[in-house]
């Protein structure tokens, strides 16, 4: 996810890093509940190393796009967000086993330097997120054709994460990358989440 300001809102890399590294654990743990509460260490660590693919590749997919268009962009964390997804999986994955997580910790915030992007550009930076996610969820799927338990089934849970990033953020609400691609145009907002959600149901 992604937002869009006109006037700069100075951000330091120090503290994007400390956003991203919060972001991360805070996902991680979100994601690992149904490992948690099973006591399943590996899994957790399991949980790490597939948000750690998942979400830091979507938000820097983001920011280098937006830089490559000249572009100020830097990754805030959203607290709020990272709370509801803590807490809401947690009651999720205690009642049913599994967590249902709002992958929404925080977005790429972006202007420009000077004058008015080109028209398309919104919904590029929208789209290298999700699009990566799902891409690399694509990949594993065959990798995970080619190797054994428990390989497989390490590879089946990282691509997962990525696909379910992918679809959470193609969602055609504000602020979440959908609602962006969306406006931009329907047929293409379609395929990209009907490529996301095939990948995550062979998952």
């Amino acid at each position: 996810m992604y937002r869009w300001y006109r006037y700069r809102h100075d951000y330091g890399k120090h503290r994007e890093l400390l956003d991203l590294i919060i972001s991360w654990v805070v996902l991680s743990i979100a994601f690992g509940t149904g490992y948690i509460f099973k006591g399943n260490l590996v899994g957790l660590a399991l949980a790490f190393i597939a948000v750690a693919t998942a979400f830091v590749f979507h938000e820097i997919a983001h920011r280098q796009v937006a830089r490559r268009y000249g572009l100020y962009a830097r990754y805030k964390a959203w607290y709020t967000g990272l709370l509801a997804a803590l807490i809401i999986s947690l009651l999720t994955a205690k009642a049913f086993g599994n967590p249902f997580v709002i992958a929404a910790p925080g977005a790429v915030y972006i202007y420009a330097y000077m004058g008015i992007p080109p028209p398309d550009v919104e919904y590029r930076v929208a789209l290298a997120g999700p699009l990566t996610n799902a891409i690399l969820a694509a990949i594993l799927l065959i990798a995970s054709h080619f190797t054994v338990y428990p390989l497989k089934l390490y590879l089946t849970f990282i691509g997962s994460v990525n696909a379910w990033i992918a679809i959470f953020n193609l969602i055609p609400l504000p602020p979440l990358d959908g609602y962006k691609i969306f406006r931009y145009s329907i047929t293409l907002w379609a395929l990209v989440m009907l490529f996301a959600i095939v990948i995550y149901v062979l998952l």
